[in-house]
């Protein structure tokens, strides 16, 4: 599957937050389906007291239109969330996306609402500098 145009700019910026990319992509397999999440990653945080592992679903929301895009974007996140519970893989998954689009989902209610009701996990990302703006759980 190809890759989205911010791929590369999310997965250094992690790189750059400490963690450690162990997948790209990731691989499972449910249902009778091969799922592909763009990217598996790492990292020893003192605060847990242990090693974190996260799965990144990469979205620029740029295509269509933003909500279209959304749309595609929040099923498969919650596809994938599920996917997660049924192989018991103990991973928090995100969906990460650009910080100039964030900002704009933000002025609409609409986006707000149906972020916090699916229970989404956010990157935000600033795709110019390759850097994390936000962590959102």
């Amino acid at each position: 599957m190809a890759k989205d145009s911010i791929h590369t700019a999310v997965k250094n910026a992690l790189e750059k937050d400490g963690w450690l990319i162990t997948n790209d992509p990731f691989y499972i397999e449910s249902g009778g389906i091969e799922i592909e999440i763009d990217l598996a990653a790492e990292k020893f945080i003192v605060a847990e007291k242990g090693l974190s592992k996260i799965l990144v679903e990469i979205k620029s929301l740029k295509r269509r239109s933003l909500l279209y895009d959304f749309h595609a974007a929040i099923g498969q996140y919650i596809d994938y969330r599920g996917v997660l519970s049924d192989e018991q893989i103990e991973r928090q998954i995100f969906l990460a996306i650009p910080d100039n689009v964030y900002r704009l989902m933000m002025l609409k209610p609409f986006y707000q609402k149906r972020l916090k009701e699916n229970q989404v996990n956010l990157i935000i990302i600033d795709t110019l500098i390759e850097t994390v703006v936000q962590w959102i759980k």
